[in-house]
């Protein structure tokens, strides 16, 4: 073995595959990127270099752009707490049943195996002003005054396109959290139960600190699944209506691909990929810790 570990032309190798697929699948594409994002390139002829005119354009005069930055951290914020709470929540709950929470695990769970696409168009279904699920019990209950076309509905569009992401992913978190919870050994919240804490003080004190790297891959999760939301949204309302459910994926989409505007939509794409990484890093550093000991 270690005849083989020393010699570096078998190392070499064995690494060349992973190296070059690393390469051209990740590598590449961020670089060149990158690079078109300094031009105006509509798909076909020659490119022409503008510098930094997509960025100064884009921070400058592209009042969609701004909505869509104000919207994603929209989504970013009110996605983030909506998943990690309530999965939080019911990880805890079902870590103290003890047994039988099979059928709870893979009822949350199955969400995540859903197309998105399917649950879009089913919740569209839900919202909907005629015959929607929600319309229909608020007038059942009397309510009909606030029966609305959700998705329409300035007030509310925004908030309506949520929903069924978080609906979606809490289970996802759930599982993750559920299975880190069951690796913290049963004596520490015993101890913390006999020396008088409540059940609030036993989460908060014990379980909360012993649980920081798994919330903090969570959160990562759903920082980033967050801010390049595109699928859901796009699918129930196309970032309508006036652009009120517009995000920076949306927005790239529409540039590249509906309006031909490679290099300026490239320009968006790697500022969204700066927002990802700047992100990380601040939760990074919010979360850094000396590692437990237990």
């Amino acid at each position: 073995m270690n005849k083989l570990l020393s010699n570096k032309p078998v190392i070499a190798l064995f690494v060349l595959p992973g190296l070059l697929l690393f390469t051209f699948v990740f590598l590449y594409p961020i670089l060149y990127t990158l690079g078109l994002s300094f031009t105006s390139w509509r798909g076909i002829g020659p490119k022409e270099s503008v510098g930094l005119g997509n960025y100064i354009q884009l921070f400058t005069q592209d009042p969609v752009f701004r909505r869509a930055l104000i919207n994603t951290l929209t989504i970013l914020v009110v996605a983030v707490t909506g998943q990690l709470i309530p999965a939080l929540f019911f990880a805890v709950l079902l870590s103290n049943v003890g047994k039988n929470t099979r059928f709870f695990r893979i009822a949350f769970f199955i969400p995540v195996l859903l197309s998105t696409t399917a649950i879009a168009l089913m919740w569209q279904k839900i919202y909907d002003v005629n015959f929607g699920m929600i319309n229909e019990f608020l007038r059942l209950l009397g309510f009909s005054s606030l029966q609305r076309d959700w998705m329409t509905d300035k007030a509310t569009c925004l908030v309506a396109a949520i929903i069924p992401v978080i609906w979606q992913w809490i289970g996802y978190h759930m599982i993750i959290l559920y299975a880190g919870l069951k690796g913290i050994p049963v004596q520490y919240v015993e101890a913390a139960r006999l020396d008088g804490a409540t059940e609030f003080q036993t989460v908060t004190r014990v379980i909360l600190p012993m649980l920081r790297d798994i919330l903090k891959v969570c959160l990562v999760l759903a920082v980033v699944g967050g801010i390049k939301i595109f699928d859901n949204i796009y699918v129930m309302t196309g970032g309508g209506p006036y652009n009120m459910t517009t995000t920076i994926a949306i927005h790239i989409y529409k540039e590249s691909f509906l309006k031909f505007n490679y290099g300026y939509g490239s320009a968006i794409a790697v500022v969204l990929c700066l927002v990802c990484v700047g992100v990380y890093l601040l939760i990074n550093k919010v979360m850094s810790h000396e590692p437990l000991e237990y």
